[in-house]
């Protein structure tokens, strides 16, 4: 009996990178934590599509550019690249070690997190 191959790997790529498609326009950052989560802290210019709600159906403009998926860590957005690819995507990216490592890398956040701080004195 032979098995099945083991599915090629999904690829990754790291947060400077994703940041530079990003701005050439070449790629788009899909978020797919929930909602709270976005709100608290997320990365400017990304797009919200929580994995709990993914339908490629619902928001089909960025898929004409290549897709880096996003999450806190990174699970969810390898579980979401191949719930994606099996919509038959293929230029999807999941960050590697989501928006902590894009953190870490001392990128830009956004969110109520950062409107909530109190300032004053």
């Amino acid at each position: 009996m032979v098995s099945d191959p083991e599915p090629a790997l999904l690829p990754e790529v790291d947060p400077r990178t994703a940041l530079a498609w990003q701005q050439a326009g070449e790629a788009v950052i899909l978020d797919v934590r929930e909602a709270s989560e976005y709100e608290f802290e997320n990365i400017p210019g990304s797009v919200l599509l929580p994995l709990s709600f993914l339908d490629p159906s619902r928001a089909p403009a960025i898929f004409d550019r290549t897709v880096v998926v996003v999450c806190a860590m990174g699970k969810r957005g390898a579980t979401a690249q191949k719930q994606l690819s099996e919509f038959g995507l293929r230029r999807i990216h999941n960050l590697r070690g989501g928006i902590l490592a894009w953190k870490q890398a001392g990128l830009d956040v956004q969110g109520g997190k950062y409107e909530a701080m109190d300032y004053a004195i």
